[in-house]
């Protein structure tokens, strides 16, 4: 069966989830892919006993600020049917029936390339100050379109396989994803979560990709950031985990993806019995990787900051069955599209420290934007992010 049948069928429901694990590097995952389907949103607490998909926004633990795409702070349903499996045939490459995008008209840019400097160097300034370590600053482009979100998802798939390659229905409102990292799995009563901190863009050649490997992983300001936020994910998972349990198999270790290099880490736990999901989940969100450190002081910059809210990106995605199987990614390097309002939307960003460029760091958002638009036929070229 192709992918492209499953979603058509999925679609038919006004809330659906579906996973491809797609990552060489990951060794976590649980099921090679798996979808549920459901006709209503669960509206009581969460349980032990259940399968539940969905996730959070940004906003269920951050200051409120609204975002252009809105979605519940919780956003969970009980799936009616879930297929899942551990094996699982390669996906077959689909050339999609439709055009992914049929219109499309830039609106706007929630910071533009002035303002996100001047914000860089403010943030600088807290650095300096002893304010804080590292504020993850983020930007937001919006479209009017019109999109055929299974033609979208199955264009990404082709352009950007990874970690996650997601596609989430609520209501009329779709999230399409490529992400990369991973915010919360649990096993019995391990959990875990691998931060993503440092990056770099992909070489022309073969041995300019290699040279940009071997200077990512020896540069100090990246692995810098990405040990500060490991630091804060050891201080998060502790809490709810068995003294002494806590542990870090892997530090800054360079992964690979289309157009980009990332330092990602793993961080695991024993988490104590009487701690249920929900509120292990709680103690890591939102994702130290999509704040800084330390996290409260990051997020009131954040707030500070960025002039709209980050709604669900930097949230959280993924599904817990019965068993107490449970796989998150956090929400980035993904298009969220509203339907009724015909609004398309891309955030991406960057980690401030103290040794940040505010030029990099501006350009280092751009390139995490740039596989994304060009799954969609779009351009950073054509956006006007630095008006006059």
């Amino acid at each position: 069966m192709k992918i492209s049948d499953i979603l058509r069928w999925a679609d038919r429901y006004p809330y659906f989830y579906f996973q491809l694990q797609n990552s060489p590097y990951d060794e976590l995952s649980h099921y090679r892919w798996i979808v549920g389907v459901a006709r209503k949103p669960h509206k009581d607490r969460l349980r032990e006993d259940s399968w539940y998909m969905g996730g959070w926004t940004y906003e269920w633990k951050a200051p409120y600020k609204k975002p252009w795409v809105e979605f519940p702070r919780q956003m969970f349903f009980v799936p009616q049917i879930v297929f899942a499996l551990t094996e699982a045939p390669e996906w077959e490459k689909e050339t999609p029936s439709l055009e992914p995008v049929q219109y499309a008209r830039f609106l706007q840019i929630s910071i533009d390339k002035f303002h996100f400097l001047q914000a860089v160097e403010q943030i600088r300034n807290h650095i300096y100050q002893g304010e804080v370590y590292q504020v993850n600053l983020t930007l937001a482009l919006l479209w009017e379109a019109v999109i055929d979100p299974i033609a979208a998802y199955l264009c990404l798939l082709q352009t950007y396989p990874t970690t996650y390659n997601y596609i989430f229905k609520y209501q009329q409102k779709y999230a399409i994803g490529a992400s990369p990292e991973r915010f919360f799995w649990q096993w019995r009563h391990l959990i875990a979560q691998q931060p993503i901190k440092g990056t770099a863009p992909r070489g022309k050649t073969w041995i300019e990709d290699n040279e940009r490997v071997e200077q990512l992983r020896s540069n100090p300001k990246e692995l810098a950031e990405n040990t500060m936020i490991v630091d804060l994910v050891r201080n998060d998972i502790q809490r709810v985990c068995l003294p002494g349990s806590v542990h870090v198999p892997v530090l800054a270790g360079v992964q690979t993806f289309p157009g980009i290099h990332h330092l990602v880490s793993t961080v695991y736990g024993e988490k104590r019995q009487e701690v249920s999901w929900t509120e292990a989940a709680e103690s890591l969100f939102p994702a130290g990787s999509m704040t800084g450190a330390p996290k409260r002081a990051a997020m009131s910059y954040i707030h500070q900051y960025e002039p709209i809210g980050r709604g669900l990106y930097s949230g959280a995605l993924g599904y817990i069955s019965p068993s107490g199987e449970a796989d998150f990614t956090v929400v980035i390097r993904s298009w969220i599209y509203d339907k009724l309002s015909r609004r398309l939307l891309l955030q991406v960003g960057s980690g401030i420290t103290y040794d940040s460029d505010p030029l990099a760091e501006w350009e280092e958002a751009l390139t995490k934007a740039e596989p994304l638009l060009k799954a969609f036929n779009l351009s950073v070229e054509r956006i006007k992010v630095n008006p006059e």
